[in-house]
């Protein structure tokens, strides 16, 4: 990759690492509740969405063979995909048993509150499922095959797989310590990173974010069946 393109990588994916967290700071904390917010939020997930569409296709104009859907290397990748979703989801289960669970519950009316403010107490369950298998499969797209798989051909990989997960846990941070004080936000939100870097490390292996989505999509229904719990305890 020559210079100028290395440089044009740095421009695009720097945006795309921070961007989110950035924006979740005005729309789940200082504008929370105000109409603003969900406008920042609908065109955040506008640019997840598009960013890195524009970066790979108009930009560096290249057609990248992992769009492949017909491949074997997507459904190869499953069986480890759900066998890493099932493990984070029991690891996810038994915490709640240790003062991580007592944790959870003490401050469960923060996340009833804040559900309530969202407009999604009524509508949990499909919230839930949106959340779970679409919006986890975004998530893959954007942080693992963009930011991760734009950073692991500027740097050393294993450098690329920690920034990646770091930038992957920040918006989660932000939102985290809306629920819980700081030292469990920030305690989920480093959990939140191991959980990104066993994902890029599932699409480095695989080169394919099919099994990445099957365990993100796992985790998440892990999550939000606990958040049912908490919320309509």
């Amino acid at each position: 990759m020559v210079s100028t393109s290395r440089w044009l990588s740095w421009f695009l994916i720097v945006p795309a690492m921070t961007l989110p967290c950035i924006s979740a700071i005005f729309y789940f904390d200082l504008y929370s509740g105000h109409p603003l917010a969900t406008a920042l939020y609908f065109l955040t997930k506008f640019f997840t969405l598009f960013w890195p569409l524009v970066a790979t296709f108009l930009i560096f104009r290249y057609w990248i063979p992992r769009f492949e859907l017909r491949h074997s290397r997507h459904t190869e990748a499953l069986v480890p995909g759900a066998i890493t979703g099932s493990l984070i989801a029991a690891v996810m289960i038994l915490g709640l048993f240790t003062p991580i669970g007592d944790a959870v519950f003490r401050y469960g009316w923060r996340i009833r509150q804040k559900a309530q403010e969202l407009g999604f107490y009524n509508l949990y369950i499909p919230f839930a499922i949106f959340l779970s298998f679409f919006h986890s499969l975004l998530e893959e797209y954007y942080w693992r095959w963009f930011v991760y798989g734009t950073l692991r051909k500027l740097i050393h990989p294993i450098l690329a797989n920690l920034l990646a997960a770091l930038a992957f846990a920040s918006h989660h941070l932000v939102v985290l310590k809306e629920y819980f004080p700081l030292s469990w936000a920030l305690f989920f939100s480093a959990s939140v990173a191991v959980g990104g870097i066993i994902w890029n490390i599932h699409y480095e292996r695989q080169q394919t974010i099919a099994g990445a989505w099957i365990s993100h999509l796992i985790a998440d229904l892990a999550i939000m069946t606990v958040g049912y719990f908490i919320i309509f305890q």
